[in-house]
């Protein structure tokens, strides 16, 4: 099993709602902010080089609410490697306790042709370390 690309991002003060806790939407953008740097440093997103990330779907599962003041630790797997696509888990934690738990599928999307890529031996390679079986 492998092991996950973890980051982290602090909450900010703004990200919190009238109810005091943070806001559902900041719990999305905290997962973007892990597929995003695992994407950057797989390769993966390169606009320069003509080719970017997109999500083709998104599920997200609260399971307890985030505070601000904190961390959020953010721990992204790759589920499967597909064709043209590759499916990502992802856990929030805030305090080692578990906050979300996200899925997402993802294409590198070619931004000439705004097409799907096959994905290249070299980004399955760097995907590889953060591989887990099949649940």
């Amino acid at each position: 099993m492998g092991e996950p690309f973890v980051t982290t991002q602090r909450l900010r003060f703004c990200d919190t709602d009238q109810v005091g806790h943070v806001n559902n939407a900041v719990y999305a953008v905290m997962c973007e902010a892990g597929r995003a740097e695992l994407g950057a440093a797989s390769g993966l997103i390169a606009p320069e080089r003509g080719w970017t990330l997109v999500i083709a779907r998104l599920e997200l599962d609260f399971l307890r609410e985030m505070n601000w003041p904190g961390e959020v630790r953010i721990e992204t797997w790759v589920a499967r490697l597909g064709t043209k696509s590759f499916t990502l888990r992802q856990r929030l934690l805030q305090d080692g306790a578990l906050t979300a738990q996200a899925l997402t599928v993802l294409a590198v999307l070619d931004t000439a042709t705004r097409r799907a890529l096959v994905l290249r031996e070299e980004w399955r390679a760097a995907l590889a370390p953060y591989v887990v079986a099949a649940d």
